[in-house]
């Protein structure tokens, strides 16, 4: 490696925000060190809108969970009304929506009785394990 590689690199080093580096070419060996003052970092946090606050505030309840991974299905075919819609009051054990994983169809349960809040998923979407379908409160 010649000396003007060796300059170009140690002035890049410099002028770069690293404070260690180790370059081996061949037999050269070369281990650059600066000391670097400490940066604090400031994270800044933005306050909600008032109207996110309440949107939260109306999503308390209890939460029904996907108990896999699979695609969300809200009836039971194409020309079927929803198994629920938000508002309705619904009893614990009641089939809520059906969970498509390979191929098998797998109706969810309502673990609670209790008034649809929220549904928080779309017809035809991919679900996650443990992912929130809806809120029932």
């Amino acid at each position: 490696m010649d000396t003007e590689k060796i300059k170009s690199i140690m002035k890049m080093f410099e002028e770069s925000q690293i404070s260690k580096m180790d370059l081996t070419d061949g037999d050269l060996h070369i281990t650059l060190e600066k000391e670097m003052e400490p940066v604090e970092v400031v994270k800044t946090i933005k306050s909600a809108p008032i109207q996110e606050v309440e949107e939260v505030k109306q999503e308390q309840g209890t939460a029904i969970t996907s108990p896999l991974v699979g695609t969300y299905y809200q009836a039971s075919g194409t020309n079927q009304e929803p198994f629920v819609k938000v508002g309705q009051h619904i009893q614990e054990g009641d089939t809520v929506c059906i969970i498509e994983a390979m191929k098998v169809m797998n109706e969810i349960k309502a673990t609670v009785s209790g008034t649809v809040l929220s549904i928080n998923v779309s017809d035809g979407e991919t679900v996650e394990y443990d992912q929130v379908l809806m809120m029932i409160g």
